[in-house]
This record gives structure tokens, C-alpha cells and sequence, in this order.
């Protein structure tokens, strides 16, 4: 199995379309088509349905598509640890990065970078985001993928990347669940389900009940967002998740209701002042503004 084709997989089923995701990965279409038709055969079951207009994750493809961005991951490591012991670390870049990578394009961003840069190794450290600040304060990478929260830290430098919006996920036999929006105050009595305590959507969730003069209900915890779309799948309570967290799962049984006023979110890479960036790391910040959905205005 290519992991290589299992990740032009999940650009396909982020974009939603061949063209798009050929564009993206810098490949022909009809190689691209190769290849999942290759990777299918493969696996015996279809990842992708594809019709005339876009093409859709399948129930396998939905599946399977958290578990090739491990493999990813772990593949970079990999290559990361042999450069170590070859002597090749002198061309070696370590980027912190909130663990929803794949959902904000962190992945297709730093899969471009390396392809534009074959001579460079890039070593990717997935943090809770107050494990984040830690590992720049104490220099284990040069720069990191984090949410911006609502009181920015003036000795960091903030590079905009892509905005998000908050949603509640609801079973769709939920009474709220036809609603075109939520307020907190009805979802205050609700069961909630929330991201983790060291994530920096838990902290933005507990801010805006706190601000609000409300006291959140949350039944569960947990670290990752397709567990908790599952559990409000499975009735479990409302999830409060951001709405690329859920485009990504596309669990079909539940329905994702925006709030009002509409909470947004920004995705940043960030880095300390008071550190001079290497010409390495100053290449991959300048590289990251080119390809920033904010920047290129492509949100």
C-alpha cells in the first residue's frame, strides 16, 4: 500500500474534487485517478463516490481518513529519526502543530514545502495548545500552528493561516436540530461534549459561557473530534466543535448548527520575537504566507 496515494486520498476528500486536489498536489489528474483506482483495488472497498459534479467520502473512506493522517505523521518521524543518525540534521526544520492538522491544510502545506524543498527534513511535534507555548519557550520548534486566542501574547508574532467558525453538533433527531442557529442559553441546560481541558477550543468554549453569565453542562471530555461527532451521533449530548472539525468527519447522522452570534476562530503559525529565526525557518515562514486561505482569499 502506498502511503503516498493514501494521502493524495485525503487532499481528494478534503477539496471534494480531482481537479482541485491534482492542482494542489502538483500531479496530473489522470495520475491522480490512477491512483485511487489503484489504492481501491487494493483495499477492495471504494473511498471515494463520484458523480459528474464533486466527488464524496464513502462510509470506508470516512473510515480510515483520521487514521492515514497518523500514518503520515508517523512516516515523517521515521524519516526524521534516520536523518538524525545519518548526519543529515543540519537541514532539519521542527514545526509544533495543533493535532487537527489535516483538517486546516497543515498537512497539504508542509507535504508542498518538503516537495518544494526535497533537501529539507521537517520534524512535526503535535501539542495541546498550552503545550505549544512550552515547547517554543524551551526551543523544541522553531514555530507552531495554534489557534489564536482571544488575548494574543505580545512577545509572539502572529502569521493569520485559515479561519474556522463554531458549530453544536446535534443527533439529527435532536428537537433543536432544525434550528438555522443556537444560542448558549439554549444550550446551557444541554449535555455538552467539548474538546479536552488543554485544547484551545476548550478554552475559547469556557470563555464565551463564562462571559455570557452561563455555566456549561459538559457530560464528556476528550481528545479527539471524531470521537466526540460520534458520541452526539450515538445521543450521547451537543458537541461544540469547529465546523472544518466536522466537514472532515461528514458523519451523517448528525447536523451542525452554527451559533449567534457567530463565534470565528483563526489558525495562526506562530513564533517568538525574541528569538532570530535560521534562514530555514525564516524560508518556511515566508512559504506558509503564500499559502495562507487568508492571504490568497481562498476561505
Amino acid at each position: 500500500m502506498d502511503i503516498d496515494y493514501l494521502y493524495e486520498f485525503t487532499v481528494i476528500a478534503k477539496l471534494g474534487s480531482f481537479s482541485r486536489a491534482a492542482e494542489e498536489l502538483c500531479i496530473s489528474q489522470s495520475s491522480l485517478s490512477k491512483h485511487m483506482h489503484v489504492l481501491e483495488q487494493e483495499l477492495g472497498v471504494p473511498l471515494l463516490i463520484r458523480n459528474s459534479r464533486n466527488v464524496k467520502i464513502s462510509p470506508a473512506g470516512a473510515e480510515i481518513l483520521p487514521m492515514v493522517a497518523e500514518m503520515y505523521a508517523l512516516k515523517n518521524r521515521i524519516q526524521v529519526a534516520a536523518d538524525r543518525q545519518s548526519g543529515r540534521d543540519k537541514t532539519l526544520l521542527s514545526i509544533g502543530s495543533i493535532p487537527v492538522m489535516a483538517q486546516y491544510n497543515i498537512t497539504g502545506v508542509l507535504a508542498r514545502f518538503r516537495r518544494e524543498n526535497p533537501d529539507v527534513t521537517l520534524e512535526v511535534r503535535e501539542l495541546e495548545q498550552q503545550e505549544l507555548r512550552q515547547a517554543l519557550d524551551r526551543d523544541e520548534c522553531a514555530m507552531a500552528f495554534s489557534r489564536l486566542s482571544a488575548h494574543p501574547e505580545a512577545d509572539l508574532e502572529y502569521l493569520p493561516f485559515c479561519r474556522d467558525y463554531l458549530v453544536a453538533v446535534l443527533p439529527v433527531s435532536h428537537p433543536l436540530s432544525g434550528q438555522s442557529s443556537l444560542t448558549l442559553e439554549e444550550l446551557q441546560h444541554q449535555s455538552l461534549l467539548f474538546l479536552d481541558n488543554r485544547t484551545g477550543l476548550h478554552a475559547l468554549c469556557d470563555q464565551l459561557f463564562q462571559d455570557a453569565g452561563l455555566t456549561p453542562r459538559v457530560v464528556y471530555t476528550g481528545h479527539r473530534p471524531e470521537n466526540i461527532v460520534e458520541l452526539s451521533a450515538q445521543q450521547m449530548g451537543i458537541a461544540l466543535l469547529m465546523k472544518r472539525h466536522t466537514d472532515y468527519v461528514r458523519n451523517p447522522d448528525v447536523v451542525c448548527i452554527p451559533l449567534e452570534p457567530r463565534v470565528e476562530s483563526t489558525v495562526c503559525l506562530v513564533r517568538r520575537k525574541d528569538r532570530k529565526p535560521s534562514a530555514l525557518a525564516r524560508r518556511f515562514w515566508d512559504f506558509v504566507r503564500t499559502h495562507s486561505d487568508i492571504h490568497a482569499g481562498t476561505e
